[in-house]
């Protein structure tokens, strides 16, 4: 626990001033108890603080008041000598393979592991999280580079476009419930009881979302969010075989894979007349529906693609 500095302690001496109920300096029953709370520290210490204040009252209306300063009397770096003093280089010589725990890092330069994690709250070590980075050839990177190339417009000083003619669209897995569930009850209220069959088993369901810019819709007189719709990949199908649950040809619904022409009969049904309907109509750009390279993506000539995109001019 760090020490109080001097504006602390200080502050310590106003709250038992105020405490102090009759001359020349005695404090109510448990003042220094309620104090130490306040600032949690223990009531030994807030009672040393006063003590060295030394407070003095005048009896004539408790108008004059003596305190001795308080401050912190030790400056600069104080307390014991660090023991080790070359633990930057022992913890260099380890790889960073093997820096992943604390306790790691203690069993391999022979120090315990307390000691190790007090010299990190001192600042000693910083914490890092190290993520997956996609392994990019020269290739790979000038083909990047090509493509936000594309989005920079020559003609308004070399700034990039607002893209406010883009559609994306991309996919989403969702499961049906989740393994753990967060829920607010009142006292005496009953656990809602959740049980499947097999957690490795929860059915999924892909959604296809599609996203634009926000901007404001003079022809409406409205804030266009930007939002197009979000539909899911779905199907109902009669079941097969009868169960405990329901007989042999009820109609349910289940996911299906997404294919190409699962996906592009996405495209044709509902992503194109949601843009069609929502998008501004001041608008005079031709719309891009920009997707990433999975492999259901239909490509950019699609004749049933472009031709229901071209339907309305």
């Amino acid at each position: 626990m760090k020490e109080l500095t001097s504006d602390q302690r200080r502050a310590v001496v106003d709250h038992l001033l105020l405490r102090v109920v009759e001359a020349p300096c005695k404090l109510h029953h448990g003042a220094i108890k309620e104090v130490a709370q306040i600032f949690g520290r223990n009531r030994h210490t807030i009672a040393e603080i006063w003590k060295r204040a030394n407070v003095s009252i005048s009896a004539e209306g408790q108008t004059s008041i003596g305190c001795h300063d308080v401050a912190s009397q030790k400056k600069g770096i104080v307390g014991r000598k660090q023991k080790y003093t070359d633990l930057p280089a022992r913890i260099r010589a380890v790889p960073p393979q093997r820096r992943t725990t604390l306790q790691r890092i203690a069993h391999a330069i022979g120090i315990p592991a307390s000691t190790l994690k007090d010299y990190y709250k001192r600042g000693l070590m910083v914490k890092y999280n190290s993520n997956i980075k996609p392994k990019l050839t020269d290739v790979n990177k000038v083909a990047r580079v090509n493509w936000a190339m594309k989005f920079v417009r020559p003609d308004s000083n070399f700034q990039f476009a607002d893209m406010f003619d883009y559609v994306h669209v991309d996919e989403k897995w969702f499961h049906a419930t989740k393994i753990k569930s967060r829920v607010y009850l009142l006292p005496g209220e009953v656990p809602p009881h959740r049980s499947t069959q097999s957690k490795h088993f929860i059915t999924k369901v892909m959604f296809l979302s599609a996203v634009a810019r926000p901007r404001w819709d003079d022809a409406k007189s409205e804030w266009f969010d930007g939002k197009i719709g979000t539909w899911h990949f779905t199907q109902v199908v009669p079941a097969a075989r009868s169960s405990r649950n329901r007989p042999a040809g009820t109609l349910e619904l289940r996911p299906v894979s997404v294919t190409r022409p699962i996906y592009k009969k996405m495209l044709l049904e509902n992503v194109i007349p949601a843009i069609k309907a929502k998008w501004p109509q001041d608008s005079t750009r031709s719309i891009v529906i920009q997707q990433d390279n999975a492999r259901p993506h239909v490509p950019t000539w699609d004749e049933s693609v472009v031709a229901a995109c071209t339907s309305d001019g």
